[in-house]
């Protein structure tokens, strides 16, 4: 278990590791947690989309997310291909820069 002040919810700014090129005009860009897992140590960013220019397909940024290919599910329909998919990134690569709601435990027990 990790001891850690970064929850779901909170805003934050990768500065170590792979994921610190997510630059966008020059600053950090901030992204929101999703997921965090602190036997592992790591946690789920989602990343605001910078619009991809008409006819360019979507790649995935690096270091916070990745390609998986998928096959087709006749079940539900859904469409086989490359799909995006979230990557974990350390939690020790992360810088909180604006804290998210947090939780009283007591007044939720009852």
């Amino acid at each position: 278990m990790i001891k850690t002040k970064i929850c779901k919810g909170d805003k934050v700014v990768v500065f170590r590791g792979e994921g610190r090129y997510l630059v966008a005009k020059g600053k950090s860009l901030v992204c929101e947690v999703i997921k965090v897992d602190r036997v592992k140590g790591l946690a789920h960013l989602e990343v605001p989309r910078v619009k991809a220019k008409r006819g360019e397909r979507e790649v995935p940024l690096r270091g916070v997310e990745a390609w998986k290919t998928v096959r087709y599910n006749p079940k539900s329909g859904e469409a086989g291909g490359l799909k995006i998919l979230k990557r974990p990134i350390q939690v020790a690569n992360l810088k909180i820069v604006e804290q998210g709601p947090r939780r009283d435990w007591k007044s939720d027990a009852k």
